[in-house]
């Protein structure tokens, strides 16, 4: 890692999944994008893509729970993200110019690890934003054999109309130079270190909730800021066009909150209506961060996921 600018290990006290790798690799447009791997069995790979503000560590659980399955683990911090290379070194913004810039980073890493992902079953797991990164990937002609969605971001929980006057407006601040500047709104990461549990939209699991806490409070590397108004554009962007587009021909499950606040649940159920291989399971009284709700929700999207990866893998189980 001399040659890098970066260091791929947290602070200690963060926790980290053992026996498996975390390294950087480069992208074609000159990004350091960081990656975990754990390789277990032979059956099948599970690709997590993190939602918006998190990082490769928070998913210490989830990657424990597919470990424990004999499946083999890939996790990505996207760039701005967790130890990843943040844009102009900042961590109080979420700043891309554009949505592509995420496909960059995920066929990079599935580039590098390419040998060991190929002889497996492969399986996407995206949350929230990362669902939104992961369909496009699968609309572009991936290679993925099914696809498990959380709390995907298909839509934002406003209306179109306030859309409409917002994205203008942003549009109007980006020409004038002012791109950089952040809109908080309810998505800005650093929010959960003064944020009180009983006021939090993420889940009813006080434990995670003050885990989460904790790790940006022992390594606030791992933290981000609210988005750019040049994230908020080109995220409207990409939502509008991927509402137009066909669902991917694979198995899909998605996993959303009865209580989710920070998605549209409309657009998640709009888009699993029209899709012949998906199925949509609602989690009562569950917030966003289904995998970090209480044990009760955990027990039952893991149920969820269990049944049909059983189905998946049995049904595939030659490569």
């Amino acid at each position: 890692m001399a040659d890098k600018p970066l260091n791929p290990l947290p602070k200690l006290g963060i926790k980290l999944v053992g026996g498996g790798i975390l390294d950087y690799v480069q992208t074609e447009d000159r990004k350091y994008i960081r990656y975990g791997f754990w390789e277990k069995g032979d059956k099948a790979t599970v690709i997590i893509l993190p939602g918006r503000s998190e990082y490769i560590e928070k998913y210490y659980p989830v990657i424990k729970e597919f470990l424990r399955r004999d499946l083999s683990v890939l996790c990505i911090d996207w760039r701005g993200q967790g130890l990843s290379q943040r844009p102009l070194g900042r961590k109080d913004i979420g700043h891309v110019k554009s949505f592509f810039e995420y496909q960059i980073d995920l066929e990079t890493v599935l580039k590098k690890l390419e040998d060991k992902l190929s002889s497996r079953y492969t399986i996407l797991l995206g949350h929230s934003m990362g669902a939104c990164i992961g369909l496009r990937h699968l609309l572009r002609g991936s290679s993925f054999d099914c696809a498990i969605f959380s709390s995907p971001l298909w839509g934002l929980p406003l209306s179109g109309f306030t859309v409409s006057i917002l994205i203008p407006i942003f549009n109007l601040a980006i020409s004038l130079g002012l791109g950089l500047l952040t809109y908080p709104y309810k998505i800005d990461g650093f929010q959960i270190i003064n944020k009180p549990f009983e006021k939090n939209i993420l889940t009813r699991n006080a434990t995670a909730y003050h885990e989460m806490r904790e790790n940006l409070l022992i390594d606030p590397r791992l933290g981000l800021g609210p988005p750019t108004l040049s994230w908020l554009v080109t995220l409207s962007t990409e939502l509008t066009k991927l509402a137009k587009m066909p669902p991917p021909d694979i198995p899909q499950l998605t996993l959303v909150g009865e209580e989710d606040k920070v998605v549209s649940k409309d657009s998640i159920f709009t888009r699993m209506a029209r899709t012949p291989k998906g199925h949509t399971h609602i989690v009562p009284e569950a917030y966003h961060e289904i995998f970090f709700e209480t044990k009760e929700v955990q027990e039952q999207i893991w149920q969820k996921i269990d049944e049909f990866l059983d189905i998946n893998l049995t049904e595939n189980s030659v490569h």
